[in-house]
């Protein structure tokens, strides 16, 4: 007897047939393969730097930083894996539930949250940042909610929804606080509305109230800003009622910049300071950036070797095994190991985007695009940050860092692409 469960949707079936799972209509190519290898030279990588800078106090149980990382490490391919081979109607159809799910995680974060921040919600011994999760949550319920019409430009409405989609988790992240994944969330953001395509007048009105905010920092140049934004108006001859209401958002807007800078802890405005120059603090808010920099630039060509890095093993480089492994990377394994990581996150980027020019489905392409911008934003302000090009923001290196939950992000959207590129054809 012959007993067949099967599960179908428009781009594959998945059919179990006397015990043996098959999966048909799946063009499983090499561009896939490359992700995996590249995902998995990425991993090693950063277990690698892991291990350096704690191999010294390693403790032998589960409680130490590598093991737990290994324990996440399985948690984030089980993901991938599930992510991989589910139906992609199934994950468009559960978008708004797991973006419910990871708004509640947020909110309970804020009151029951553990750490020196209310960032971490332990479960025994394992703990997860629920802010990791909402990164993939509100790309999902995003794509979802844009996939839904299909035209040319989005609407205003369409910018207004999908702009709440994306400041509610970025509002609750805020009050942690965590300006670092806060700003993902503002790039991702910018990231949609231009893969969305918005009308050129629309996109005036955008870079119009982003510089309302950005000058409202300061009294001064604000007001010189408003009167002439008036002048322009006048000049395009905008009926009165509309500059009125234009002036209004931007005037809003500035007096929220003063605000969202009283929100800031004291360490994040002191970091920006020093970044900006106004502050000369070597021993405080600039150690991390400096130590960082001798770290890498002490690392030359060849790199120190494993195990020997300097900066790393005698701990003068804080927050190593989280912000700054791409210091230990350079210092360990010097320009080779840092030209090693370059070439696969550039590959990673480039394969990822090969799948998304072939992609027909708009949902699938805004998950791309969405998860794509996250990695890339990421990579680039992190490694910015190790180099003193960016201000300490306090973001992981995607792969690399410590955190279980960024870790089994990371991979989750890597099981995501695994499973929109084996089944492309259908979208």
């Amino acid at each position: 007897m012959v007993r067949q469960l099967q599960v179908q949707d428009n781009s594959y079936s998945i059919t179990l047939k006397k015990g043996k799972i098959v999966i048909k209509n799946r063009q499983f190519t090499y561009t896939e393969f490359r992700i995996i290898v590249l995902a998995v030279v990425l991993i090693v990588a950063g277990l690698l730097c892991l291990y350096s800078t704690f191999h010294s106090r390693l403790l032998l149980s589960s409680e130490s930083i590598f093991h737990r990382q290994l324990v996440w490490l399985a948690v984030g391919v089980v993901s991938a894996v599930v992510l991989a081979l589910v139906p992609i109607h199934w994950i468009s159809q559960g978008a708004y539930l797991f973006y419910g799910l990871s708004l509640v995680l947020l909110v309970v974060v804020l009151f029951f949250g553990s750490g020196s921040v209310p960032r971490w919600i332990r479960i025994g011994p394992l703990t997860i940042q629920p802010s990791e999760f909402a990164k993939i949550a509100t790309i999902l319920a995003a794509a979802q909610y844009l996939s839904k019409e299909k035209q040319r430009y989005l609407s205003q409405k369409q910018v207004v929804v999908l702009s709440i989609i994306v400041f509610l988790p970025l509002v609750l992240i805020l009050q942690e606080p965590d300006m670092g994944t806060a700003s993902v969330f503002l790039a991702l953001l910018m990231i949609f509305i231009v893969w969305g395509g918005i009308p050129f007048k629309m996109a005036g009105w955008l870079v119009l109230f982003i510089s309302a905010f950005i000058t409202g920092f300061n009294q001064m140049v604000f007001i010189a800003f408003l009167a002439i934004s008036l002048f322009v108006l006048i000049l395009k001859k905008q009926r009165f009622w509309k500059s009125m209401g234009i002036l209004s958002i931007c005037l809003i807007l500035g007096l929220l910049a003063p605000l969202v800078w009283n929100k800031m802890e004291p360490y994040q405005q002191h970091r920006i300071f020093t970044f900006l120059g106004v502050h000369s603090d070597p021993a405080g808010a600039a150690y991390q950036a400096i130590q960082s920099r001798i770290a890498i630039g002490s690392g030359g060509f060849w790199g120190k070797g494993f195990l020997h890095g300097t900066q790393t093993q005698l701990r003068f480089l804080p927050e190593q095994h989280t912000d700054f492994i791409f210091s230990v990377l350079g210092e360990e394994f010097g320009f080779l190991g840092i030209l090693l990581v370059l070439v696969c996150f550039g590959l990673l980027f480039t394969n990822i985007l090969s799948i998304l020019k072939r992609t027909r489905n708009r949902f699938v392409s805004f998950v791309l695009v969405g998860g794509l911008s996250i990695l890339f934003y990421q990579v680039i302000i992190n490694m910015g940050m190790t180099l003193g090009l960016v201000p300490v923001t306090g973001l992981p290196l995607p792969f690399l860092s410590y955190g279980g939950s960024s870790l089994v992000m990371a991979l989750s959207f890597v099981g995501l692409v695994l499973n929109i590129a084996s089944c492309r054809y259908s979208h």
